[in-house]
């Protein structure tokens, strides 16, 4: 796929470019990608600009790129309002990030991941800091929220709510499927859910007049698949005429295209947006919101010898 993304750098020509990729990916392939792109990457957590920590490197040639401001977002600043009681809503307040993970435990209570003898259950885990949710992916148990309710509540959530997502931690312990787990929580009763649509759209800062013409489901995974668009938009902020000069844009592996909205949100002028991507879903989202993209198809037909985005125009 980085092959891919370098021979269509090079067909394509931009005067700037921008590449993103994991932060926690090897000493040798992050030295292989600046080799081959030519820069030092830049280090971003989306947690300066959103309620998530996001860790990512970015390759840029857009000049004087620096770290975005802290804009002090936390988890509490992104819930939507929680409607577990049934006889109406209320606003959330308080909850923390956590998240839903297979860990083998050994007799002394450690982690023993790679112990096969040992059973591989499935237990909760509070984030280092709760008030931050770990990166979103397309896996949504590894968000998930653990919500404080009042013991005079409890009678006000429907029982099927009341059975399947409230727990009991007393003494730094939860009890799930069964089983006894130590977790980093005061005690009390907790609702526990997944973080809803709106709130992942909040975190990735995409802007709440997006429309996803799929399921619910399916737009988190594009959301868990996507950028943080605040992130794109500082990074693109920099980029010399960015607001006034008219632009065209190659984007790979586009998915939701998270890059258009950055540069709307930057009021860039774009004339032309072509975009690789495969994904029906992502092509649907991002048709339906940028109807006047150009899609490609396969990024792997940029080896094919006379591969010419302009031609599809």
């Amino acid at each position: 796929m980085f092959r891919n993304y370098l021979i269509a750098k090079e067909k394509y020509k931009p005067d700037y470019f921008l590449y993103e990729n994991n932060r926690s990916m090897s000493k040798a392939i992050r030295e292989a990608i600046t080799e081959k792109l030519g820069v030092e990457p830049i280090p971003i957590n989306s947690a300066l600009v959103s309620a998530q920590n996001r860790r990512r490197l970015y390759w840029t040639n857009i000049p004087g790129v620096g770290q975005p401001e802290d804009r002090g977002i936390l988890l509490r600043n992104i819930l939507e309002t929680e409607t577990a009681y049934g006889n109406g809503t209320r606003r959330l307040t308080a909850a923390f990030a956590m998240r839903q993970v297979g860990r083998r435990i050994n007799e002394r209570g450690h982690r023993d991941d790679y112990n096969t003898e040992l059973e591989h259950i499935q237990r909760y885990e509070v984030n280092e800091n709760p008030d931050k949710t770990n990166c979103l992916t397309t896996v949504q148990k590894d968000n998930m929220l653990a919500i404080p309710i009042a013991a005079d509540s409890l009678a006000m959530l429907t029982p099927e709510r009341r059975r399947k997502r409230v727990y009991d931690v007393r003494e730094g312990r939860i009890k799930i499927n069964g089983k006894i787990h130590p977790i980093r929580l005061a005690d009390g009763f907790y609702l526990i859910r997944n973080l809803t649509l709106l709130e992942c759209m909040r975190l990735q800062t995409v802007p709440e007049s997006y429309r996803f013409p799929v399921s619910d489901s399916r737009a988190k995974t594009l959301l868990g698949n996507g950028w943080t668009v605040q992130v794109i938009a500082h990074i693109l902020s920099h980029c010399p005429g960015i607001r006034t000069e008219p632009l065209e844009v190659l984007s790979m592996y586009d998915g939701m295209s998270c890059g258009r909205l950055a540069l709307n949100e930057l009021g860039a002028n774009v004339v032309r947006y072509y975009a690789t991507e495969i994904d029906k879903w992502a092509i649907a989202a991002t048709q339906a919101n940028f109807p006047d993209t150009v899609q490609l198809g396969d990024a792997f037909q940029v080896r094919n010898p006379g591969w010419n985005p302009r031609k599809a125009a």
